[in-house]
């Protein structure tokens, strides 16, 4: 009995430091990839401040800050073919409330990009920047967004020799990438985010890495 005994404590004590183990490589794991996904690129002197589509409340405050430390700098915002609530929340005051942050008016571009999400604005940054002489372009997108965004705008302008950085917008409360899965912002884009990864890969040949 005493022996049975002693076996089944084992057996727990294996277990309980298996469950342990598992949540350590789980923490880590899963730290190391939502950390991978924030990105910031300054660049010196920027021609152009693009602010990718949705998402203004976090972006637009950013983007201004940069406009107001490169005041030579354009200001670029992209413009979907069929605007949704989820591809441009607030398209129709984007510029009203750049202008209410310290941004002129005449500074301000839209471009209507030809294709849908970031590569579409990819793309049509690309189109712009050939046609203004924009050679050194800066992006300002959600943190997690960040990585996925310059690996994209880099696959687009491939041979341009055009410079891209990118900026992570300010998010209210600050995002958790150690902790991701507690809260509810890190925990919708975190693994949206890897997805999108993996499917722009696949369907426009966008690096992982």
């Amino acid at each position: 009995m005493r022996h049975a005994s002693a076996l089944r404590k084992g057996r727990r004590s294996r277990w309980l430091v298996a469950l342990m183990l598992g949540l350590v490589v789980f923490v880590v794991c899963t730290s190391w990839m939502s950390h991978a996904l924030v990105i910031h690129r300054p660049i010196p002197a920027p021609d152009a401040i693009l602010s990718l589509g949705s998402h203004e409340w976090e972006r637009l405050p950013v983007a201004a800050r940069l406009a107001r430390k490169h005041p030579a700098a354009l200001v670029l915002l992209t413009e979907p073919p069929i605007v949704t609530p989820f591809n441009c929340h607030d398209c129709a005051n984007r510029i009203d409330r750049l202008r209410q942050m310290g941004v002129a008016e005449e500074r301000i571009r839209l471009l209507a990009i030809p294709g849908t999400g970031t590569h579409g604005e990819a793309r049509g940054a690309r189109v712009f920047a050939s046609e203004s002489g924009v050679r050194r372009l800066m992006i300002v997108t959600s943190p997690y967004h960040t990585r996925r965004s310059l690996a994209v705008f880099r696959k687009v302008f491939e041979g341009t020799g055009v410079d891209i950085g990118v900026a992570p917008a300010a998010v209210d409360p600050p995002i958790q990438p150690s902790r991701w899965w507690l809260a509810p912002y890190d925990r919708a884009y975190v693994p949206y985010e890897w997805a999108a990864i993996v499917y722009y890969w696949w369907e426009y040949g966008v690096p992982i890495n």
